[in-house]
């Protein structure tokens, strides 16, 4: 699952900024000067950007790594970015049909990852100071977020915003039926105000599922390597002698269960266990190696597909950062 894919959108419409435009047919645009443009950048500019997820390891034994497929993905910045961008759109765009509606910005519940190569956790736990504390968990600013909370909406503004009768709370399930064409006389773009910036912004194919694909089947394809396998049994045998049985990382986790709230004594014993063992086999250096090489072919085969991605996401990313601005 991606990043942009994970992250909350705006009333369940998955929407993205890349060129901000007048919402309504004969509308004015944003400027610089607009109250609710600087309403909408001065809320961005506020969000602690302390508490966001790094692509690139600072600590532990995954410290510096980063995957060539890294250099196509859409980090948790990029999406950032977008949605700011994008709910100042429709902020302006329901504004065109006379409704107040503010929405707050992205950012505020960032996700443990940055990207979807989660390369702090990709083989495992790595980072020892942070299982000294939370074994196999996650600080609870992470593990229990409330979520963004978005302003209730009216069904007219459900309407206008999204083109449907009612929100969509799950992408599998059916859609909503289709609202009336006009509000109070005023035509409704398709799928609302959120389609409509879609549509004016060309980001309806920004889809990042290749990119999610190849880097999904390297991680799968470098573990039956040689070179990985014999670093894991290494690994198991660490882990043995030290009174644990487990054959892979993946399941290490399970010897001791995490639970809510504090680790237990026993959880992190596990987890210091797991990450010395690592270390003493050189399995992430190994693994990283083998992940690297598979990437960098699986690059090679779809180069022109990504190159593709890449420039439509710096593209996105440009025009979300300069329609803040004004």
């Amino acid at each position: 699952m991606t990043i942009r894919k994970a992250a909350a959108s705006i009333a369940g419409a998955v929407t993205t900024a890349v060129l901000v435009t007048s919402c309504s047919a004969g509308g004015s645009g944003s400027t610089g000067s607009d109250p609710q443009t600087k309403a909408v950048a001065d809320a961005a500019s506020s969000v602690d950007r302390s508490t966001w997820p790094q692509a690139t390891p600072t600590a532990g034994l995954a410290k510096g790594l980063s995957l060539p497929l890294e250099a196509y993905m859409e980090t948790y910045q990029d999406t950032v970015s977008i949605d700011n961008a994008e709910r100042h759109l429709e902020t302006q765009c329901m504004a065109d049909y006379g409704f107040d509606v503010t929405f707050p910005p992205a950012g505020q519940t960032p996700p443990p990852n940055a990207d979807d190569s989660n390369m702090l956790r990709r083989y495992g736990i790595t980072d020892r100071a942070m299982a000294e504390k939370y074994g196999y968990g996650l600080p609870d600013s992470i593990q229990h977020q409330e979520g963004t909370k978005m302003p209730k909406l009216t069904t007219a503004q459900v309407e206008v915003l999204t083109g449907r009768t009612s929100i969509r709370h799950s992408p599998t399930g059916p859609a909503p039926e289709r609202a009336p064409s006009t509000y109070q006389g005023k035509q409704i773009h398709k799928d609302g105000c959120a389609g409509w910036a879609d549509d004016q912004l060309g980001t309806r194919t920004m889809d990042f599922s290749l990119v999610s694909r190849l880097d999904g089947d390297s991680l799968t394809q470098s573990q039956q390597t040689p070179a990985v396998q014999n670093a894991i049994a290494a690994w198991s045998t660490c882990m043995s002698g030290k009174g644990y049985t487990v054959d892979t990382p993946y399941h290490a986790d399970a010897i001791v269960p995490h639970t809510d709230g504090s680790p237990s004594k026993a959880e992190i014993a596990v987890a210091l266990a797991d990450i010395d063992c690592k270390k003493s086999s050189d399995l992430v250096r190994i693994w990283f190696t083998e992940d690297s090489k598979i990437q960098k072919q699986q690059i090679k085969d779809h180069q022109s597909e990504l190159n593709a991605l890449r420039t439509r996401r710096t593209n996105g990313v440009s025009a979300a950062q300069k329609a803040l601005k004004g």
